[in-house]
């Protein structure tokens, strides 16, 4: 007990000193930074189980194989100043639980850098007791996507008949965090979409039965046609699938799934509501704080970047980094990180055309904006930059 407090402490005083740093920065417009990155999303695989309708990638039937290994881990943690680092993130690409070191990672990491939090974000599709007890021991939070209450919206979203299997691994998940007495953090989350709205308050019920602590809840992006095929699959996400063409229905289902989470004493984090929200300054923190590494290495500054940024680095158009290969420090004030910040930076025009296309931009552009829900990413495919 007395040690868990203690990396509680540890990892709120790190967690504060970074945000402190990268807002000083942001604040003075400081391109060049002194200090590393404090926050990493590791993909683990370049494989999935599932083919969900909304993913940018089918990683079911065009995913590689590739797996982040334990010995690769080593060698990231080795081009990275670790005691900077806040938190890692086993996630992006496919899914995690599909790479069998992923536990021996978590460990490694656990064992050598105890103030670190560390997060898996899964679908709990076919999920084995032995690797739960094995991350739960770890220390590992978890955030387990679901998006359906119903086992019918789920097959329709995931293309896996796997809802009541899905339910009985979170149930036991729940289970063996209490009687292995780990105080980690399990959340589930929500991609909102047409499809699925009308279930929205039926998940966050469901979520407070389990005994998870929270839901999160986001609006689904419709990325462009290109990137929404599915092999084998004829159903996929249209564009009118996005709540952006049903504003006022999003806004009460989301009202009501606060009020009720509330009431069942799950917090809950929600993307902004579409009414009532007040334009702001571009205000992207990912350049400062971020790196999204790919199994091989390969470096993307944002979440959905592995996409997006991928034709680019893939041809060496950008020149982001590789951290199987280099130090941090070889590229993380390079000219692609620097136009990346500055284009960034409240109030300036954006350079780099992916930044100019990302979904983000709903945090400060807000809701009420077609291009951050149905994206079109036509600008940044056919710009010739070079960074």
């Amino acid at each position: 007990m007395i040690k868990n407090q203690y990396l509680r402490a540890a990892l709120y005083i790190r967690l504060k000193r970074a945000k402190r740093k990268i807002a000083a920065a942001m604040g003075k417009g400081k391109i060049e930074l002194d200090f590393p990155p404090t926050s990493l999303n590791l993909m683990m695989a370049d494989v999935c189980n599932s083919q969900c309708i909304m993913c940018g990638h089918d990683y079911l039937t065009c995913g590689s194989g590739e797996m982040l290994t334990l010995e690769r881990m080593n060698t990231l943690c080795d081009h990275l100043d670790m005691k900077r680092v806040v938190d890692i993130t086993y996630g992006g690409g496919g899914e995690p639980f599909l790479n069998p070191e992923m536990p021996d990672i978590a460990r490694f990491i656990r064992g050598k850098y105890p103030v670190v939090r560390h997060m898996v974000i899964s679908n709990f599709i076919d999920i084995k007791e032995e690797a739960l007890r094995q991350m739960l021991t770890s220390g590992v939070h978890f955030l387990v996507s679901i998006n359906a209450a119903t086992p019918e919206t789920f097959r329709a979203v995931s293309g896996r008949d796997a809802f009541a299997s899905v339910m009985e691994s979170l149930k036991l998940l729940v289970h063996l965090r209490r009687v292995m007495h780990v105080p980690i953090q399990i959340l589930t989350s929500f991609i909102l979409m047409r499809r699925n709205i009308d279930e929205l308050i039926d998940f966050v019920r469901l979520a407070a039965d389990l005994g998870v602590d929270g839901v999160w809840l986001t609006y689904v992006r419709v990325y462009p046609e290109s990137q929404r095929l599915r092999a084998g699959r004829s159903e996929t996400i249209r564009p009118e699938d996005s709540l952006y063409y049903d504003q006022e229905l999003s806004d009460r289902m989301m009202l009501a799934a606060k009020e009720e989470a509330y009431k069942r004493g799950l917090s809950i984090e929600h993307t902004p509501l579409f009414t009532g929200f007040e334009r702001r300054p571009r205000e992207c923190v990912h350049p400062w704080k971020s790196l999204y590494v790919n199994f091989n290495g390969d470096v993307y500054p944002c979440p959905a970047s592995e996409i997006l940024f991928k034709p680019k680095i893939d041809k060496d158009q950008y020149h982001s980094g590789n951290l199987m290969t280099q130090h941090y420090s070889a590229f993380w004030n390079n000219a692609f990180w620097q136009t990346l910040r500055r284009s960034n930076l409240k109030g300036s025009p954006t350079e780099v055309p992916e930044c100019g296309c990302c979904g983000n931009a709903i945090y400060w552009d807000g809701p009420a904006v077609k291009s951050s829900h149905v994206l079109d990413w036509s600008s940044a495919e056919r710009s010739d930059l070079r960074l």
